[in-house]
């Protein structure tokens, strides 16, 4: 039985207007790879939006006042839902379940476009991150970006990340194609771009590579090499607060360290895509069995899809705000959900409600004691954010 994802016509005459003729068929996933993907990018898709969608809750709802890096990092998060929700399931349906484009041109540009834009404002909102956390600690004295500095600067992000993506709007078109496969003639469309000669199209891939993953890359290790440096060089001024002054190095440290996972997630996940849409893909059948090719692609564009997903737990691993964060809405979804016996409903109302008063008046004693003293002073984490009435004691910031 043929595949059922190409139309079959009696002639090649009966195609589209404006079918090309080719002399060899394209590539088909075997249909142990479609159901693969199938699950695979379903899966996918539906960790990748729930998880940054809870990054976001996380940040915006549970911190309360956001600060600079948990801005930046909500921004990654929202880039990385819109590739969840748009771009993997069209690869999916498109390159797998159909092998086929069967959702018209402006979807055609408007995806390519979407999946651009997503990937530039991801990387440029690394590097705008991890410069800012440059900043903050070699030079301690200069001026904090502000909340609103910092806006200003994502709204500036998602514009540059529009305009430099506009090209592959336009580049992009419907296309059909006639081949023959085992004695028959098939038609079928294709998303490609608009026919740019062999030298304009390297030029463009090499510049898109250059722009949106070596130069970055190079800038950040850059970064990130000299805050190390900085960090294990730098020693507590006095004894007098050198405990104070090690939470707050260590405090550093962890931030430094989870912003550079994330960004060496991305330069991991992201290269070999990079390295087969820029460079490789015009050779790829020359290098490769032609039966191999879609597994090249399956594997390559997998990797990149899922450093998406990532971030989330990234998250969940290296900092105590978003792990409180993600219980705090875990006991809310199973509450809601029915899933916890009114008994244990009953017990943990009275167990926080012990907790409510005891923090309370632990904090009420600290700030009347010293109000100096009480902004030094940690109050029990787990108490607080278990009461949803104490949460302006909470801190904010994603530090541990």
């Amino acid at each position: 039985m043929e595949v059922m994802n190409l139309t079959y016509i009696n002639a090649c005459n009966a195609s589209p207007p404006g079918a090309i003729y080719v002399n060899s068929a394209p590539s088909i996933p075997p249909a142990y790879l479609q159901g693969t993907a199938a699950v695979v990018y379903t899966l996918l898709s539906i960790v990748t939006v729930g998880g940054n969608a809870l990054v976001c809750l996380v940040v915006f709802h549970y911190m309360g006042i956001t600060n600079v890096t948990n801005l930046f990092i909500a921004n990654l998060a929202v880039t990385d839902f819109f590739i969840g929700l748009f771009c993997i399931p069209i690869v999916l349906v498109s390159d797998y379940l159909l092998s086929d484009w069967p959702f018209g041109l402006l979807m055609c540009k408007f995806t390519s476009f979407a999946q651009s834009l997503f990937v530039v404002c991801t990387v440029y909102t690394l590097i705008a991150m991890s410069v800012d956390r440059y900043i903050a600690i070699i030079y301690p004295l200069q001026p904090k970006l502000s909340r609103k500095q910092c806006q200003q600067l994502i709204g500036g992000l998602w514009t540059f990340s529009i305009i430099f993506s506009s090209p592959t709007f336009f580049e992009m078109y419907i296309g059909h194609i006639c081949f023959h496969r085992n004695l028959k003639e098939y038609s079928q469309t294709i998303c490609h771009t608009n026919g740019l000669s062999q030298s304009i199209q390297t030029i463009y891939n090499i510049t898109t590579l250059t722009i949106i993953y070596l130069i970055p890359l190079c800038v950040l290790s850059i970064v990130y090499i000299r805050l190390g440096w900085q960090l294990n060089q730098s020693r507590a001024p006095g004894e007098a607060h050198s405990e104070r002054d090690a939470k707050i190095k260590k405090s550093k440290q962890k931030v430094i360290k989870m912003c550079f996972v994330v960004v060496i997630m991305f330069g991991v996940c992201w290269f070999p895509m990079q390295l087969y849409t820029n460079i490789l893909r015009p050779y790829l059948d020359q290098i490769f069995d032609e039966k191999y090719v879609p597994h090249f692609y399956f594997a390559f564009h997998l990797m990149a899809m899922s450093n998406s997903c990532i971030n989330p737990f990234i998250y969940a691993v290296m900092s105590s705000k978003f792990r409180a964060g993600y219980l705090h809405y875990w006991h809310c979804f199973i509450t809601c959900c029915g899933l916890v016996n009114d008994h244990f409903k009953q017990k943990n109302h009275t167990s926080e409600s012990i907790l409510l008063t005891a923090s309370f008046l632990q904090t009420k004693r600290e700030y009347r004691s010293s109000f100096t003293k009480s902004e030094h002073t940690d109050v029990d984490q787990g108490s607080l954010r278990s009461v949803p009435s104490i949460v302006p004691f909470q801190r904010t910031s994603i530090y541990d």
